[in-house]
């Protein structure tokens, strides 16, 4: 609720600012608790805030904390409490300085698609599901188009006239369509070509999709491919593949994990 009433007081003041007004409310008093989404903002030598608070799709405050390392909790949705303060500017974003940390939530998951080797992180609310061969990530409310399409075919070379890139240090290759946003990633592997093709289309949030995408990119791990599971894992380890670690990723049924690092509580599936 106190959120909810400091959003509208920052509605506001981009009114008012807007008609020329210069009227700022006062920030609310004492302790209060946020929750959103958290990113990191871009360096500024005169604005305050390392990290920005992202609710519902909209950059509502900066955060910042010299008690808590914010960087640790990027990409998840948190909670914090702290009080607010004025920005440098006091028309800009007011900036919650952090003082504890309430809550914490994914908003990834990671899918082992072990048939082709890969590892791959996405956001929570991209369903997967195989489909003709490929593994296909829809959004909750969108099941007919896919956002992205990720499949393997033999080959050699990588295509013609694409943007070089590196996907986990291997050498890849991206196309773009202006005109309908797709984009068409394809990673070199040993006698193989690996494929992910994001199509935003014309969702209404297809800028905030495609920072998703970049995350989905960076995310990505390349191993050996396996036969011992047929299907994809959702979230949870295959036979051979790592489990355990501070994900708390858990092996298929009739396997266990055999750590191999205590430091770091990580191992691999085997058979029970």
């Amino acid at each position: 609720m106190r959120s909810s009433t400091l959003l509208l007081s920052v509605l506001s003041v981009t009114l008012l600012s807007s008609c020329g007004g210069s009227v700022l409310p006062p920030l609310p008093n004492g302790e209060q608790t946020v929750t959103g989404i958290l990113k990191a903002a871009e360096l500024s030598a005169v604005r305050r805030g390392s990290h920005i608070i992202e609710q519902e799709g909209v950059d509502v405050y900066y955060a910042e904390s010299s008690l808590i390392n914010l960087r640790e909790y990027q990409t998840k949705r948190v909670t914090l409490r702290g009080n607010f303060e004025h920005n440098t500017n006091p028309e800009d974003l007011p900036v919650l300085v952090a003082e504890s940390v309430v809550d914490v939530e994914e908003t990834s998951i990671e899918h082992v698609l072990s048939i082709i080797g890969v590892t791959i992180e996405t956001p929570v609310q991209w369903k997967l599901a195989k489909r003709e061969g490929k593994y296909q990530f829809h959004l909750e409310e969108d099941t007919d188009e896919a956002l992205l399409v990720v499949w393997q075919e033999d080959g050699e070379l990588l295509p013609d006239g694409g943007i070089p890139i590196v996907v986990d240090a291997t050498r890849a290759t991206r196309f773009i369509d202006d005109l309908s946003g797709t984009h068409i990633v394809s990673v070199k592997r040993k006698d193989k070509i690996l494929h992910l093709q994001f199509s935003p289309g014309t969702r209404a949030n297809a800028d905030r999709l495609y920072e998703d995408f970049i995350e989905v990119l960076n995310s990505v791990e390349l191993k050996s491919a396996t036969t011992d599971d047929p299907d994809v894992s959702f979230g949870t380890g295959s036979l051979g593949v790592p489990c355990g670690g501070s994900a708390g990723i858990l092996c298929p049924e009739g396997s266990f994990c055999d750590v191999q690092s205590f430091d770091d509580n990580v191992g691999k599936c085997r058979k029970l």
